[in-house]
């Protein structure tokens, strides 16, 4: 796959996972500055919320005046499961429209294995520093311990997910290591594992 070269509908991005604080945002951030198409599945998902007429169906999900601010929604969300599936049902399908139709060559997907999106990918790269490190980077960031752990703990073991990775990109390696591995692993892709089957 060459960077920057556009696929065609009848092709399928790379997915990017792993756990929190493990390097996605850095590996995507390498990606693109090697000069391929890349997206955050965070950012379609926020795009998809700021729509009038989503944001509206969601303020009325969560029985509060539109527009809903998303902290109003993840309170919302936090405090009924009934709430959480009537705003997946909202946004999950238009979400995966939007990675379907977003042109990327890679996507960032931080809970691709929870929401089993695999399908929507030719390839998934799961990103890992393994989990000591995945601590200390996460303790740095928020002070609480116990906060590091509820975040840990909404998502998939890491240690799960390489299991079912196509590649692993480790980032627990200086910078220029981890760049130097991302080259070989597109190196070692062929242009038919990014069609559609």
């Amino acid at each position: 796959m060459a960077p920057g070269e556009a696929h065609s509908s009848s092709r399928r991005p790379i997915g990017i996972t792993g756990g929190i604080g493990e390097g996605k945002s850095t590996v995507l951030e390498m990606l693109r500055s090697m000069g391929f198409v890349t997206e955050s599945a965070d950012r379609l998902a926020r795009a998809v919320f700021d729509t009038p007429e989503v944001n509206t169906e969601l303020a009325s999900i969560a029985r509060v005046a539109p527009p809903i601010a998303p902290e109003v929604l993840r309170q919302a969300i936090g405090e009924s499961d009934s709430v959480r599936r009537a705003v997946n049902a909202v946004t999950h399908p238009r979400i995966v429209e939007a990675i379907r139709k977003s042109g990327a060559q890679f996507i960032e997907v931080p809970l691709l294995y929870e929401t089993c999106l695999q399908d929507l990918f030719s390839e998934v790269w799961v990103v890992t520093c393994g989990p000591r490190e995945q601590r200390r980077r996460l303790r740095s960031r928020y002070a609480d311990p116990a906060t590091v752990s509820n975040l840990i703990a909404t998502q998939i073991p890491t240690s799960v997910k390489v299991l079912f990775a196509d590649r692993i990109i480790r980032t627990n390696a200086p910078p220029d290591s981890v760049r130097r591995l991302l080259s070989e692993s597109v190196a070692q892709l062929h242009p038919g594992e990014l069609r559609v089957q």
